[in-house]
């Protein structure tokens, strides 16, 4: 009995490992009633209980593919509805076969006509979605489309929600309709329905707001879309402030094709008939050098929208202390961004002088790793500091892995504000931090972080300019940063060449403190009974040579004798000094409608970076940084009144803007006749894995998918019951 007893025991220590023999459990329990053991009673309460956690865990299975399948195909085993559309979507099959692009540059506003013919190939309406990377400060002012039987629909900017609806109806029924939407500042969708077998015609109407740095216009023109076309025209023409034209340039390397325009005239054009056999750009840039602007500066006025120009003049530049703040944690290395901001910081620091002097420190899950400094601009100093620079990228070098911003950029103001007391009064400070990644060690509350460094500088004695890689880095963190810190902020994008990111680091650098000639610096508008709503940035902190400021605004009440005035208070070298404008009439080769259009894009760009930046600031200090249009404003929370403003405006300036207004076709009742019969393609590609995921199941492929998840179910049950009543 006793040797019978071990062998039992054996056995049902095989059991609980294997289960599916169902004869030994039985086995082991008589001979456990002819010898107990309490050990044993233990193995065997065991195994049943592993057992039975088996048995749960295939009924949770089961369950939960249950309820999985019950969300997402709403009933099982009935035919699915049409499915819910959603935004970013593309249908059947179709392409771009005309592209056109008509740029004209005027009065500091670049405005391109996009053109595009799209075709659908299936006998039934398809949704086209084509994406857009337009230049910074670009926004959608205009939508238009054109069907094959003529009939032409207008766009209308309305609140995003409300626009979504209204495409996502029309789509619904085949109509020829277009919906315009921005991703983020740089990426806008465009959605084009297509009647069956069908051409429709988009029409779209793209602005830049452009600026004068180091004595150039630079300007940049949407050429193409992220995906091919058959073929592309392209048409250029520039003009300066008064409206003369100017000659130009322009980065287009193709093999054979002019890259400039002619001698005495201000126009190009570009017709390529087999566009798909050139490598194209999806934007070409261009120069110009425009008209000198007076001392004074220039301030236009049309009787309701105002434009101050103002360059500074020749001045001495005053003497800069520069702090350069370097992520280098672990993933900086990677796609040569580590080497792209070493390369950069070498160009500029051979442009210091010796009236300037500068430091480097690197952080990463600390606020400072290495630092070098502060020394001043001389040539062997410039030259230690590049030695230093090139150890960055050196594999020994301690990357880490965490991202301490909040220690780093704390440390960086106090060596920066303990370099102010050994400076002269006339000695402009500033903090240049280049970073990849969100604060991941240390301090990561966001709005702590804002809230410590404007404490630690409320003075404003230290300027803080931030760049972050796109993609990667916090900017909504960093704008904030650099908007109360009297500084700007820079996204640096990235690109199909791998050495994109340099040129945009040393340009930021060189242009906005690459000679700094004035500080501190307010504008004011003196009028006489009369008011100035809304207007754009009047504070600048610092400004370089040739960089160019444009304040723009609106009059309310009627001016009598007396003109309206602009006036500039600004540290120099030497001293505070004072420019006054007075206004004149705009020019008459000068469209008076583009005041008002770049006056509504520069607001309503100033406003949603307010409000992005809303969640680290309070209402207080928002209200020191804006003064809205309608004063009367009452809500709550002030960020509120800056988004009515900002909506508002938008849509009566018709502009599309980020998370707030979209672009739909909504005009010709001829053309929007709703037909619930309407052949609708259902199948297709998508941007977004989950939007329409369940019209990519056939009604058979879906019937399959019903009945092998009840087959499944039925198999199941029978062997869970037999477990059970084992």
């Amino acid at each position: 009995m006793t040797i019978a007893a071990d062998e039992a025991i054996t056995t049902e220590t095989d059991i609980d490992a294997d289960e599916s023999i169902p004869v030994k459990p039985k086995a082991a329990a008589l001979t456990f009633e002819a010898q107990p053991f309490t050990s044993f009673d233990e193995r065997r309460s065991g195994g049943y209980k592993r057992r039975n956690l088996i048995i749960i865990g295939t009924i949770i299975v089961i369950s939960i593919i249950s309820i999985s399948i019950a969300l997402t195909r709403r009933t099982c085993c009935a035919i699915p509805d049409e499915p819910t559309r959603t935004i970013d979507f593309t249908t059947g099959v179709s392409i771009i076969t005309n592209y056109a692009v008509d740029s004209k540059v005027r009065s500091r506003l670049a405005t391109t006509n996009l053109t595009m013919e799209v075709l659908n190939g299936m006998n039934c309406s398809s949704v086209h979605m084509v994406t857009l990377q337009l230049p910074l400060n670009t926004r959608v002012t205009s939508l238009k489309t054109v069907a094959n039987d003529g009939c032409t629909t207008n766009g209308k900017v309305k609140e995003i929600q409300e626009a979504r609806d209204t495409f996502v109806e029309q789509t619904s029924q085949g109509l020829s309709s277009a919906y315009v939407e921005a991703q983020d500042e740089f990426t806008y969708t465009v959605q084009v329905s297509i009647p069956p077998f069908g051409k429709t015609k988009v029409e779209l109407i793209v602005e830049q707001i452009l600026q004068q740095r180091r004595g150039m216009i630079a300007f940049e023109v949407p050429l193409i879309p992220n995906e091919e076309v058959d073929s592309l025209l392209f048409d250029l023409s520039v003009e300066d402030v008064q409206g003369n034209p100017v000659d130009f340039q322009i980065e287009l390397h193709l093999p054979g094709i002019k890259t400039n325009a002619t001698n005495g005239t201000n126009k190009y054009h570009l017709e390529l008939p087999d566009a798909r056999q050139h490598d194209l750009p999806l934007v070409v840039r261009g120069t110009y050098t425009p008209g000198q602007i007076p001392e004074n500066g220039l301030l236009y006025f049309d009787g309701s929208c105002f434009e101050h120009y103002f360059l500074p003049p020749s001045l001495k530049p005053m003497p800069r202390n520069f702090i350069f703040v370097v992520d280098v944690s672990e993933s900086m290395p990677h796609d040569k961004k580590l080497n792209a901001t070493k390369i950069a910081l070498k160009k500029f620091i051979s442009t210091i002088d010796e009236s300037d002097s500068f430091s480097i420190q690197t952080f990463g899950d600390k606020g400072t790793l290495d630092l070098w400094g502060p020394e001043k601009g001389t040539s062997d100093g410039k030259e230690d500091a590049k030695n230093f620079l090139d150890v960055l990228s050196n594999e020994n070098h301690r990357h880490t892995w965490g991202t301490n911003l909040h220690e780093a950029v704390l440390e960086a103001l106090l060596r920066a504000k303990d370099d102010i007391k050994e400076s002269k009064n006339d000695t402009v400070s500033i903090l240049v931090l280049v970073s990849k990644e969100w604060a991941s060690t240390g301090e990561t509350d966001r709005s702590k972080i804002v809230k410590n460094v404007h404490d630690l500088n409320n003075d404003g004695s230290v300027k803080i300019f931030t760049l972050g890689f796109q993609g990667s880095s916090d900017m909504a963190l960093l704008d904030a940063i650099s908007l109360l810190n009297g500084g700007i902020s820079a996204n640096i994008l990235s690109g199909d060449l791998d050495d994109n990111f340099e040129p945009q680091i040393t340009r930021f650098l060189e242009s906005e403190m690459g000679s700094v000639l004035l500080s501190d610096m307010h504008v004011n508008f003196i009028v006489d009974k009369v008011r100035v709503v809304g207007t754009t940035n009047t504070y600048f902190s610092l400004m370089a040579g040739g960089y160019e400021v444009v304040v723009r605004g609106l009059v309310q009440g009627t001016l009598n004798d007396n003109p309206l005035k602009a006036e500039i208070t600004a540290s120099t070298l030497e001293n505070v000094q004072n420019w006054v404008a007075v206004a004149t009439d705009s020019p008459a080769t000068v469209d008076s409608s583009l005041c008002y259009q770049s006056y509504a894009h520069a607001r309503v760009s100033q406003l949603v970076r307010l409000s992005e930046a809303a969640d680290f600031l309070g209402d207080k200090v928002l209200k020191s940084l804006v003064t809205l249009a309608d004063p009367s404003c009452k809500e709550e929370h002030f960020v509120t009144c800056i988004e009515q403003e900002a909506v508002h405006l938008a849509i009566d300036a018709k502009i599309v803007a980020k998370g707030l207004t979209a672009m739909v076709t909504v005009d010709s009742d001829d053309c929007m006749k709703f037909d619930d019969s309407a052949p609708v393609c259902l199948d297709g590609t998508t941007s977004d894995p989950t939007a329409w995921s369940q019209e990519r199941m056939s009604d058979g492929t879906y019937m399959r998918a019903c009945s092998i998840f009840f087959s499944l179910f039925v198999c199941l049950m029978p062997l869970v019951a037999a477990l059970l009543s084992i």
